[in-house]
Formats: C-alpha cells, structure tokens, sequence
C-alpha cells in the first residue's frame, strides 16, 4: 500500500510539472503532426533582438521542442533517436579558448557530479520532460539539463546535452551533438544530435528546453559562446527529428529581429 501511494503521489507531482512545463513552452512555432500521430514543434530565439547588421553581436540561444502523439494509447509518442536542428544564416557559435568536456565523464551520474567534472565546460542548462511507462502507469519526470562544451569531432565543435531525473527512476542521458555549416536556404550553423532512447524505448522526451549564454575571456577579450547579425528579418531556424519507428517531422521556427 505506501509503495502505490508513493508511486501515486511521484504521478501527481509529475503531472503537475508538466503543467506547468506546458504553459512555460506555450510560444512554438508550427506543429507538424506525422503519419505515425506523432507531433512536433521547435522554437529557436536569439537574443536580445536588436542585433548589428554587418557585424556580429553577443547573443543568447534558446532552443524549444514539443514532441506528442495524438494516436498512443498510453500517450507516451514514438522517441526521438536523432534531430538535426539548422540555425540562422548569421548566427555563430565561437568555441576557442571555452574548455572542453568527454562524453563519458557525464554517463550515468547527477547532474552536481556532472558539473563537477566538467564545470569549466558548461555553456547553458535547461529543463526536459520525459514520459515513462512503469508497469501499467506512466509516468511524467521533470530533468534537469546541463549544455557543455564538447570535445571536437572530426575538427567540427560538438555540444553535451546532459539531461538528469530521478523520479519514478533515476535517468542520465547524453545528448551528443556535431556542429557543422549547412550555409544553404537562409540558415547557417547545423547541429546533428544522436539522442538515447529511455527505457529501452518505451519512454519519450516530450518537451526540451535549452539556453546558451556562456560568457568567457578569450585573450584579453570578453567574448561569447553565440553571435548573431540581423541582416535580413525574419530569423529562420528548422528542426528535423527522426523517431523511433523510422518517421522524420521536420518543424519550423522564425523570430523578427531588427537592425542596430
């Protein structure tokens, strides 16, 4: 009987923290909704929006999604296995002289023991939604995210996305992204992320929230992480994520931005 009542009360928590997630990521761009029910949202915002026109100006990302299913019985959507997320055009990430942090120092531990490993790395945080089935429940978890700096891949500079739960069960997951430059229909800097399945794929990520501000010395310099230009308005940015059962859904984002 207490473990039913815990198990009980960890759902009403839960769901309200989703709540209350739900109205906090109300601004989205369009849903798109797949053959499989799944539907999928993105929000990117640079700030603040009064941007240089011809040279870059420190700035602040951040980075929403919204992912449900209208068809699940459980309600729980197909995962997400991969997104690749295209930034707009004038938009830079500056990475030299930021320290650097291996995926594996941040498998399978809290997010304090994850700070502590690679604090000097941490360039944003953030909150996520997961649902997880447990037996015939499911379960809504809130989790922490932690933004480091990756190790580059292949010359290209990577980011960590460290995401840590513990209610119904303990869950870290590592988000390893590769920036590269797409530069082709209005956008610029491409992020690729692999995303871990939760529960063996029977839970899901279903709302992802991330800002990037690091703010950092760089000989001499005060620089930051992001810059941005607005040279022409709207700011466009798109997200592309592939589920689980093979459907892609492919969202879309645009902010104004104006000239300084």
């Amino acid at each position: 009987m207490r473990r039913r009542l815990t198990l009980t009360l960890a759902l009403a928590v839960g769901v309200a923290g989703a709540v209350v997630a739900s109205t906090a990521l109300a601004a989205l761009g369009p849903t798109v909704t797949g053959p499989d029910g799944n539907t999928q949202a993105i929000d990117v915002q640079i700030s603040p929006k009064k941007l240089f026109k011809s040279r870059q100006t420190p700035a602040t990302l951040k980075v929403t999604t919204k992912t449900t299913s209208t068809t699940a019985a459980n309600g729980v959507p197909s995962p997400a296995v991969k997104a690749v997320v295209d930034f707009p055009r004038n938009m830079k990430l500056f990475t030299k002289g930021v320290a650097t942090c291996s995926a594996d120092k941040l498998q399978n531990v809290s997010t304090d023991a994850a700070v502590a490993a690679c604090g000097k790395a941490r360039i944003g945080s953030g909150r996520a939604t997961a649902l997880i089935p447990v037996g015939s429940q499911v379960f809504v978890q809130n989790q922490t995210i932690t933004a480091f700096n990756g190790v580059p891949q292949g010359g290209k500079p990577s980011i960590l996305l460290h995401t840590y739960g513990v209610a119904p069960v303990q869950v870290t997951l590592v988000l390893n992204g590769v920036v590269t430059n797409y530069n082709k229909q209005g956008f610029g800097a491409r992020l690729t992320i692999s995303i871990p399945l939760i529960a063996g794929g029977t839970g899901a990520l279903t709302d992802f929230q991330t800002t990037v501000n690091k703010k950092f010395t760089y000989k001499g310099q005060r620089r930051t992480y992001v810059t941005a230009m607005c040279r022409k308005s709207p700011l466009k940015s798109r997200g592309a994520f592939t589920f689980k059962d093979g459907v892609t859904l492919t969202a879309t984002s645009t902010h104004a931005c104006t000239k300084k």
